[in-house]
């Protein structure tokens, strides 16, 4: 009975959905760990190719949210509805942490995860190069895609890194990008820089964000805030500082 509850709660495909595009429903859903709720009746809308953005206190359920969307959780009761069934939909989820693996190989390895280079697969890496700002950095390193990175991307800047974290995401052919404090662990002037490109992709993939810092989700379509487990207040900046005063407090503490 102390034991984590879950129940084989299956992703439903609800074809009232738009089959053209991948949208995610949240009906109702709850985690328990024993007797205590880590999220509680979490009644959300996910839209395709919408920029959602999670904060609120540590301990709060934003993690634990994001995991039951990737999978990695499964809800104790409620309901996930999803647009279509083309494939698997956590196959179409990238994840970022603060701290991206990077492997001792080749910065075309690293992104591809050691696809062959043909010419198929040579295109898309100079799309998701060409997306992630790092077409510059490519052409400056002594042998280009071919470089080596060093072990845990030793050779390279904590930016950069980001960056390459990202590409492999994107060259997965993804549809969703959860972005988990990503760029909490870097410096003020390179986490704009890595939100300025994040912005740029916004509207070509679904974004999900954990951010401690308000600064990184001034462009979300929809801000969700969560305290307790549960949802207390969703909208965008501007609306919440406005109406919230918990959100107007977030932003004081963080002279935004």
């Amino acid at each position: 009975a102390g034991g984590q509850q879950t129940s084989q709660i299956a992703v439903i495909t609800d074809k009232s959905l738009s089959e053209s595009y991948l949208s995610i429903v949240l009906d109702n859903v709850s985690l328990r760990l024993g007797e205590q709720y880590i999220l509680k009746n979490i009644n959300l809308d996910i839209p395709h190719r919408k920029t959602l953005a999670f904060v609120g206190p540590s301990g709060s359920g934003k993690t634990s949210l994001i995991n039951i969307i990737c999978g990695l959780l499964q809800p104790t009761s409620g309901q996930i509805r999803v647009s279509d069934e083309r494939k698997n939909l956590h196959q179409r989820i990238g994840y970022i942490t603060q701290e991206p693996v990077i492997f001792n190989d080749t910065v075309y390895n690293n992104i591809t995860f050691w696809a062959e280079k043909t010419p198929e697969n040579l295109v898309r890496f100079k799309d998701v190069v060409a997306k992630t700002d790092l077409v510059s950095f490519i052409d400056q390193l002594p042998i280009g895609l071919d470089s080596m990175l060093g072990t845990d991307g030793m050779n390279i800047s904590g930016g950069q890194k980001q960056r390459i974290a990202i590409a492999r995401e994107l060259f997965r052919d993804i549809e969703i990008l959860i972005m988990d404090e990503a760029t909490s662990s870097l410096d003020s002037e390179t986490e704009r820089t890595i939100q300025h490109q994040i912005e740029r992709l916004q509207g070509q993939y679904t974004f999900l964000i954990i951010a401690h810092r308000l600064s990184t989700v001034h462009h979300a379509d929809q801000i969700v805030m969560l305290q307790n487990g549960e949802i207390v207040e969703k909208g965008t900046f501007n609306e919440l500082s406005e109406r919230s005063k918990t959100f107007q407090n977030m932003i004081k503490m963080q002279q935004i």
